[in-house]
């Protein structure tokens, strides 16, 4: 008979035995615990047997953690709204809920880097051998013949100047370089530098060139002491089309001399006539009253005026005719911001959803924030092929955050149509980045707000849109970091690890901060927004009026929670701070199958688990398995005697105490962590299903579906202080009553079902790469958010990330795809594949056993989906695998150079070299006709397969392989970008690791050549757009590499074969807006000197415009700029607007005109250029005899090196020879000088030009010429 006990108290088993209380039902209405005495209880750890024992003894519920925690429940229950379960079948979307935010590095997959740098420097040193040598190329120019230099074998790459060609070439030197000090001064795209990385001696120069050949520090080859280029314009080896171009570039030719025509010829006539003497007798009288000196100030300015300037337009007109015109069009996609502050441009208002500005997928958008326009909306709608990264640069900002009195603060939120937030970056920088999720049609808000906490300066602003399979791994990570999905009560505060040699001053902020986290290593800090901007010391915002904060409360309160957590970040250098990002598993109930009596065990098939279990023994082994999770069953319900949970070995993080019980399971819910438990951990006993025969240990986290202090369960495993000042081992050890230092027992491996937000260098992913290295195989599922989503921690570096497959061994729908996915597991999918009645989910424990008998017929197997299905079997399999390696097969006893532990280093190449999963993807199949050979974002790897694993560590004990280095695979980039400036085109390596090569193996590849055009040279590839492809865009594609077994290759297993190596060649074809107006656009064409020629008044409608100049006094060389003003600072171009700047270029000789097509594009990389401003007055008479000195004063606020130019003008405007010059000895650089003779005595005006490369300050003056 069943003994009816009170609250206060029950009976309970002797210390002797395993300290569980076994609840045989839970009477809520009645407030009392039934207990069975003769029911079961658990005998010792490991087996799993019921034993029985009619011996109790009393103890009160404040002293049992079992009754406690059945009380609080009882009292939940009374407060919570009872829902009936009326199914027992799951969709669980978890690992990953949270949000997809990306990320970073490496662009590779997180386990690349690990076994990377083996093989990849043998090929490098490849083609250095070959020396530079040089050669005469025989050409006719302008009807002359000449010899000039080429060189063949130079440095190939990125330069200074331009993407240098290793092909032969002719070279040029520019002129502007002189030959003093053989330091290039040209930098941009056209004209790359001749780099040589060896000696200049080895450089192969034949008799017949005479010259001298010398390398300087930066490796730029030198002829005759000049640096020599490349022309971009040379496609064959025989062009030598650089030759005169702008009067600046030349060939060279046998002896180093350039083409350069002879310059000297031109002006000596003009000095030659003796007209000036005429002239002088006029002004000497002038001179002999000798007030000269006092003078001199007042006659500047009048000489000015004079109509000495007049001259020099009069001979303008003689060039007539000479004219510059072309085409305007816009860089596209693009968008302007509908309310700027120009008066040319109607404005419309923006700044509300339901008036949102729709910009088109990847635009780049230019805009406009100041007086009243606050607040931006913009909708976008979601790609398919994954999330897009969004960098917000605020053009007035100089970069440093730190000053918030000067520097304009424009934030960047991602909203959905609910207006929650899903992706903010709201710092105090420059650029601000934000993330729109991957999606079909789905459409998002873009929000743009001026804060104006510390000012209200205005400025403009340019956010790029980036596909994440094109971004670096910085925006990644930042992209990561922008994941709006956190805690708005507490923050992760971590110390930074330091030598333990360095003694540590924590300042008052840092110090705060780790008292309030309990003087720990690192936890969670209870902090409310409030408290966290008072700390910050963030302006307050009791009385701060914005439209984000009225229409748009969620986005303004994340944004000002990273604001502050900013601030907190730069104060407190020695510790890491962090948003407490959520995690979620999600589920929501569907009707049972009416054949839920017949199970399909297809998830242990497709994994050759019954095969790997007649290896390795299907009984229950010392294989331990962390699940941080919801927790486990209660004690008297079968599914904890089914199976083999060991409470006593974790901890509830949830609650802080001992018994870390799924308190939602005896509410009759489902339990998310008894499901994954159980699927590893139920018992091969011929009851119910199968499991793995390992050992759970239970750390509770997550509750109604989402999961609190993941960060302290890490710690508790690690051995770290935490929150519940205990750890795994000592938890050990207590329940075996062993000291610490004697326990054995370790975790094989962890496994996380859940996901949301984080970045690569989080400390989450910190501190579970520790996990890793102590031994410890971390697996997460990647998230059910579908294709290009991200979360974490399963993209942590260091972490195996599991995708899930449905019952055709193919992805399925909702599993997320992403760059860091490794492998795959089935995870189920609410659908019948094979038609025998029976919907193809995972099945396992997930309902308390009052449930199962009134609501489920008495069926314990409950079905479920999700990757949190998948995950499990991934981190059981790992542990059997591990555990056979090191405590079975231990193949280190006889071959002492492989590790005793195997580690993710090792684990990670096994999969490299196709030795842990099934490539399923290779080929293609009814219901999926895309065949992915290799390595992908939808199942990583492949499928894991347990026989396979433990084939591959017998060929370790064979002797079949040595080495985990020495393993065959091959490695490629993952990730080959083309672009523009290298005319489309790149290459790479693919090169073999271990017994992979000729003799084991062939090499084939298959790429789609409607995009791109590859040819190979033995292992390096190069790769080109197709010449006919045009069409604007983004194109990702892949170059396919497989590689078949030669006949008579010795395998280590019958059927192994090398992975497949995919390489994705992504490029941009830019193409031009046409839904794009701008009313007003100024043309100005300046000097090579940045000295303004003419100015012309342009516009864009519907994305084209034009522009012409007419009547140009010269033929060039000039520079042509064309901007907008949004801002409204009549400065035209620059940084924030949309603009663009043509190269040097001139009227070719016997043309009248010349075309120069423009493509503008938003402009945002720099801050505005300041032009140089003189500032010094000169003087205006200088005598025969008599050195004249004027010392030009000039200043650049950008602090640009600038370059001061001569030009004098006689009495009738013609360009003289002078007496004068620039750095004259021993005179600097900046000061005018020269003696006058007799020959000298006139009136001139004297030209002096001051550039910075960009713009140019001009002072002319009139300067008469004395007898002395």
């Amino acid at each position: 008979m069943d003994d009816v006990l009170s609250a206060k108290g029950v009976k309970y088993p002797r210390p002797i035995q395993p300290k569980y209380l076994y609840v045989n039902r839970l009477d809520i209405l009645n407030s009392t615990l039934v207990v069975n005495p003769n029911k079961r209880c658990l005998s010792n750890f490991v087996k799993g047997k019921v034993c029985k024992s009619p011996e109790f003894t009393w103890v009160t519920g404040d002293h049992n953690p079992y009754i406690q925690k059945a009380l609080k429940m009882h009292l939940k229950r009374k407060f919570s709204l009872l829902i009936s379960a009326l199914s027992t079948v799951i969709l669980v979307a978890c690992g990953g809920g949270g949000g997809s935010s990306a990320p970073t590095p490496a662009p590779t997959p997180a386990p690349t880097p690990a076994p990377t740098p083996a093989p990849t420097p043998a090929p490098t040193p490849a083609p250095t051998p070959a020396p530079m040598e040089a050669s005469l190329l025989s050409t006719t120019i302008d009807g002359s013949a000449y010899d000039v230099i080429q060189i063949s074998n130079a440095n190939s790459g990125s330069t200074p100047g331009g993407n240098a060609d290793a092909a032969i070439k002719t070279v040029y030197v520019y002129t502007p370089d002189g030959t003093d000090n053989g330091v290039a001064t040209y930098e941009g795209t056209v004209w790359p530098y001749v780099t040589y990385s060896q000696e200049a001696s080895t450089i192969v120069v034949p008799d017949s060139i005479t010259a001298t050949f010398t390398v300087n520090s930066e490796n730029h080859v030198l002829i005759n002491n000049q640096p020599i280029y490349q022309y971009a314009g040379d496609e064959a080896g025989s062009d030598v089309n650089g030759n005169g171009n702008g009067s600046v570039w030349y060939a060279i030719q046998a002896d180093g001399t350039s083409l350069e025509p002879d310059s000297t010829p031109a002006p000596t006539p003009a000095p030659t006539p003796a007209p000036t003497p005429a002239p002088t007798p006029a002004p000497t009288p002038a001179p002999t009253p000798a007030p000269t000196p006092a003078p001199t100030p007042a006659p500047t300015p009048a000489p000015t005026p004079a109509p000495t300037p007049a001259p020099t337009p009069a001979p303008t007109p003689a060039p007539s005719g000479l004219a510059v015109s072309g085409d305007i069009s816009v860089s596209g996609p693009f968008a302007l911001d509908s309310d700027v502050n120009s008066p040319d441009i109607t404005n419309v208002e923006n700044g509300f959803t339901n008036r949102a500005q729709f910009v088109e997928a990847n635009s780049t958008i230019l805009g406009w924030m100041g007086n009243t326009d606050e607040l931006e909306v913009f909708q976008v709608i979601a790609q398919s092929g994954g999330s897009v990264a969004l960098e917000l640069e605020i053009i007035n900002h100089d970069g440093n955050s730190g000053d918030t009195t000067n520097n304009t603060d424009i934030d960047i939120y991602v909203v959905d149509t609910e207006e929650n937030t899903v992706s903010s970056g709201a710092g105090l920088g420059k650029t601000e980045t934000a993330q729109i999720p991957s999606g079909n049609g789905t459409i998002y808000y873009l929000i743009v707000d001026h804060w104006r906490g510390y000012n209200s300066v205005p400025s403009s602003y340019v956010i790029t849109q980036t596909p994440n399979f094109a971004t670096s791994a910085e925006q990644k990570e930042a992209a990561d970091k922008s994941n709006a999905d956190f805690n708005l009560e507490q923050i992760l505060v971590v110390k930074k690890t330091m030598p333990p040699e360095m003694t540590i001053d924590f300042n008052a902020t840092e110090n705060e901060l780790i008292e309030s986290m309990g003087n720990r290593s690192g936890g969670l800090v209870e902090i409310d927004l409030k408290e966290l901007s008072e700390m910050a010391g963030l302006p307050s915002d009791e009385n701060y009026s914005s439209r984000l904060k009225e229409d748009f409360p969620d986005a303004y309160s994340k944004g000002r929670w990273q604001k502050a957590l900013s601030i907190l970040q730069s104060r407190s250098p020695s510790l890491v701070i962090e948003p407490d990002w959520n995690m979620h598993t999600h589920a929501e109930p569907f009707q049972t199958d009416p054949s839920y009596n017949t199970y399909q065990w297809w998830n242990f098939d497709v994994t050759n688990l019954p095969e790997g279990l007649d290896i390795i023994g299907q009984e229950v082994k010392p294989i331990n398995v962390g699940v941080i999770d919801s927790g486990s069953p209660s004690l008297d319900d079968p599914s904890f005697e089914r199976s083999t949970f060991f409470p006593d070995w974790g901890w509830d993080m949830e609650d802080n105490d001992t018994n870390p019980m799924d308190e939602e399971f005896l509410l009759s819910d489902f339990s998310h962590g008894i499901h994954v438990g159980s699927t590893i951990a139920m018992l091969n006993d011929g009851l119910d299903g199968n499991g793995m025969g390992a050992r759970i240990t239970p750390i509770r986290v997550c509750y109604q579906g989402g999961c609190g202090n993941t960060y302290d369960s890490y710690l508790f495993i690690n051995g770290d202080a935490n929150q519940s000042n205990t750890y795994f081992k000592e938890r050990v050890a207590n329940n075996l009553d062993i000291p610490v230092n004697q326990v054995t027992e370790k975790l094989h491996s962890i496994n996380m079902s859940y996901g949301g937000g984080g970045s690569q260098t989080s400390q989450a992913c910190v501190k579970l790469a520790e996990l890793s290295e102590s031994g410890i195989l971390v697996v997460s599922s990647s998230g059910n958010s579908g294709i290009g989503s991200i979360g974490y921690p399963s993209s942590c570096p260091t972490v195996y990330s599991i995708g899930a497959t449905n019952g055709t061994d193919r992805r399925s729908s909702y599993s997320s795809t992403n760059q860091y996915l490794d492998f795959a597991a089935p995870g189920g999918e609410y659908s019948d594949w094979n038609g025998d009645g029976v919907d193809d989910l995972v099945y396992a424990y997930a309902y308390w056993e009052n449930y199962v008998m009134n609501s489920n017929n008495g069926n314990y197997m409950i079905g479920a989906q999700g990757t949190s299905m998948a995950s499990p079997h991934a981190a059981g399999i790992l542990a059997l695998i591990k555990y056979y390696y090191e405590e079975v097969a231990k193949p280190f006893e006889t071959n002492t150079s492989l590790p005793t532990v195997l580690k993710y280093t090792q684990v990670d190449k096994m999969l490299r070299a196709n030795l842990l999963t099934n490539d399923v993807n290779k080929e293609a199949r009814d219901n999926d006709p895309v065949a992915r050979p290799g390595w992908d974002e939808r199942l990583g790897y492949g499928i894991i397969d347990l026989e396979k694993g433990l084939k591959s560590i017998n060929a370790f004990n064979s002797g079949y392989f040595t080495s985990f280095d020495n393993l065959p695979y091959y490695e490629g980039p993952s990730l080959v970008a083309l672009d523009a400036s290298t005319s489309y085109e790149g290459t790479f390596t693919i090169t073999p690791n271990g017994a992979a090569g000729p003799g084991f193996n062939t090499v084939t590849y298959s790429y789609v050549d409607e995009f791109i055009d590859v040819t190979d040279n033995g292992s390096t590839f190069t790769v080109k757009k197709d010449p006919d492809y045009s069409w604007a865009g983004w194109v990702n594609t892949p170059i396919t590499f497989s590689f078949p077994m030669e006949s008579g290759a010795g395998v280590p297993y019958e059927g192994y074969e090398l992975l497949s190596v995919g390489v994705n060649v992504i490029f941009h074809v830019i193409g031009n807006a046409y839904d794009v107006n701008f009313p007003a656009l100024k043309a100005r064409l300046n000097d090579e000197f940045g000295v303004l020629v003419a100015e012309a008044n342009s516009s864009v409608t519907d994305g084209v415009g034009s522009f012409v100049f007419e009547e140009l006094p010269n033929t060039g060389p000039f520079r042509l700029k064309i901007g907008s003003d949004i801002n409204g600072d009549n400065a035209w171009g620059g940084p924030g607007e949309i603009s663009a700047s043509s190269d040097l270029f001139t009227i070719p000789s016997g043309d009248s005109s010349v075309v120069v097509d423009m493509t503008l594009i938003a402009e945002k990389s720099g801050v505005a250029n300041n032009p140089p401003v003189i500032t010094s007055n000169p003087t205006t008479v200088a005598f025969v005899g008599s050195t004249y000195i004027y010392g030009v004063d000039a200043s650049d606020a950008d602090e640009d090196d600038l370059t001061y130019t001569l030009t004098v003008f006689d009495s009738s405007g013609n360009e003289v020879d002078s007496f004068l010059s620039f750095g004259a000895f021993p005179w600097p650089a900046t000061t005018l000088s020269g003696t006058p003779t007799a020959d000298d005595v006139g009136v001139y005006t004297v030209r002096i030009v001051v550039t910075d490369g960009t713009d140019a300050a001009v002072q002319e003056y009139s300067l008469e010429v004395k007898e002395s």
